[in-house]
């Protein structure tokens, strides 16, 4: 799409929501779609030469508007997130279409926030952990014995996310190449549990 292309369409794109703003009263309120309709409206595997504009354009009114009020935008990313799974070869686990699985995932808006749901992600799923196998812990005491790590060359969003999760962060020297090596991991993470601290969240971004 070169300049002048993107002018033309995005003026498109403009008229359509004016249109729309002008006769909203014309339009459902609530979708009457049901849960997982989209997946027979688009391919199960991402596209790996990129489409006409026309077609994309055409789209929006066949799959997107009849899920208005939200439901298409959570029915596009479920099936967005199992694309990235199947390109970045995941197993089936990981899927959201995987019936037998409990896997799958979200788009978060940026760096800093993928970080923290993940974390957070964690430490709720080590404190019910831990606390199946010792009632008598409160979640507030099991919090404050987790321990996260990353390398020195870790995102800033990390530290943060520890200190939003009020979890301790272990940062771990990297090697000559500035990476997080196994090794330096392994003994961190040891030396960690003899002093009584729950190593639960490794970082590598």
């Amino acid at each position: 799409m070169d300049a002048d292309e993107f002018r033309k369409q995005g003026k498109e794109m403009i008229d359509f929501i004016a249109d729309y703003l002008t006769n909203v009263q014309t339009h459902r309120v609530v979708p009457n779609v049901k849960p997982n309709y989209m997946r027979s409206l688009i391919d199960e595997e991402a596209p790996e030469q990129g489409e006409p504009w026309e077609n994309i354009f055409k789209d929006i009114e066949r799959v997107i508007m009849p899920g208005a009020s939200s439901p298409a935008c959570t029915e596009l990313e479920v099936i967005m997130m199992d694309w990235l799974a199947k390109m970045i070869g995941l197993p089936d686990d990981f899927l959201h279409s995987n019936a037998q699985s409990a896997g799958g995932g979200v788009i978060q808006t940026t760096a800093s926030e993928a970080t923290l749901v993940a974390l957070l992600a964690a430490r709720e799923e080590a404190i019910c952990r831990i606390q199946a196998k010792f009632s008598f812990l409160s979640p507030a005491e099991i919090n404050g014995r987790l321990v996260a790590y990353c390398s020195d060359q870790a995102h800033s969003s990390v530290e943060k996310a520890c200190f939003i999760g009020l979890v301790k962060l272990s940062i771990i020297p990297s090697d000559d190449k500035l990476r997080l090596y196994g090794d330096a991991l392994v003994q961190a993470i040891a030396k960690d549990k003899d002093n009584g601290l729950i190593p639960f969240y490794v970082s590598v971004l």
